[in-house]
């Protein structure tokens, strides 16, 4: 009677120490497919599925050795659970423990030099090969910063909700000068804001270089000013202004600085750049 109810103690045991395994694994697999894709954001769709299929297969292996084991004795069905235990998580029997002892003794304790699981084991692998793929991707190579990513997820959902409300996009091949007064005092507000503390009030010029004269560093087109505001020129300080304004905002802030060639505002800065032949 005894050696049966700890035959039965020890199979639940081995039972529980099995499923909190699996479920073990299982959410690692999870997290791991997830956010196996950099950049991608979050997927709330792919997640879910995700998780299910992994429950899903779980149950099914669940199902499976509880089937095998169906008609065993109870020492046939503690025997599988413990080959199934060995084998997943790398275990020595009870009866071998002895093996496994280390020699330090603190107040008659001894430890078991147990080997960690197997799955344990192949992620540390697998986290470190993908450090070093990460650090040599996003550190050494061109990878994208976080911020980097961030601004083009911005532009993206920007893109995204213009298409939606019926905006046509404005990209380099289509941005036109604009003229309308609605248009260049919009333009104002974001120059005003967000441009003269480095070109002037009057694009005179203080630390950015003067945007009234013929010289131009990175050209004088509408569309040369529309890619400059758009990429920016981190080398030179001038910041990608993609992240924040969308491209008809920027199609105005370029038509507005266009419409300060000319104005010969005071306490100009010298020229800078290249003097364009052609009438700008």
């Amino acid at each position: 009677m005894f050696e049966k109810m700890k035959t039965k103690l020890e199979m639940v045991v081995l039972g529980k120490k099995f499923l909190f395994t699996n479920i073990v694994a299982a959410f690692l697999m999870l997290q791991n497919n997830t956010f196996a894709v950099e950049g991608s954001g979050f997927d709330a769709d792919t997640y879910i599925n995700t998780g299910f299929l992994i429950f899903f297969i779980y149950v099914l292996v669940m199902t499976i050795i509880f089937l095998i084991g169906q008609n065993k004795k109870p020492e046939e069905e503690i025997e599988m659970v413990r080959k199934l235990d060995q084998l997943i998580n790398d275990t020595k029997p009870i009866e071998e423990e002895h093996a496994l002892l280390l020699d330090p003794n603190y107040d008659r304790i001894r430890a078991l030099d147990i080997n960690l699981p197997p799955c344990w084991k192949y992620l540390s692998y697998a986290t470190t090969v993908s450090s070093v793929v990460y650090m040599g991707y996003y550190h050494i190579s061109n990878g994208p910063s976080s911020a980097q990513e961030y601004e083009q997820e911005v532009r993206q959902a920007q893109l995204a909700l213009a298409a939606t409300s019926g905006q046509a996009t404005v990209n380099v091949d289509n941005v036109k000068m604009l003229s309308d007064a609605a248009s260049l005092a919009k333009g104002k507000d974001i120059y005003d804001k967000n441009c003269a503390s480095c070109h002037g009030m009057k694009g005179e010029g203080l630390v950015g270089p003067n945007l009234t004269d013929d010289y131009w560093i990175h050209g004088g087109s509408i569309q040369q000013i529309f890619v400059v505001l758009v990429n920016g020129v981190l080398v030179k300080g001038m910041p990608s202004w993609r992240a924040q304004f969308s491209s008809q905002d920027l199609e105005a802030a370029g038509s507005y600085v266009k419409s300060l060639h000319g104005t010969n505002p005071p306490n100009a800065k010298e020229a800078q750049g290249d003097l364009l032949k052609k009438k700008l």
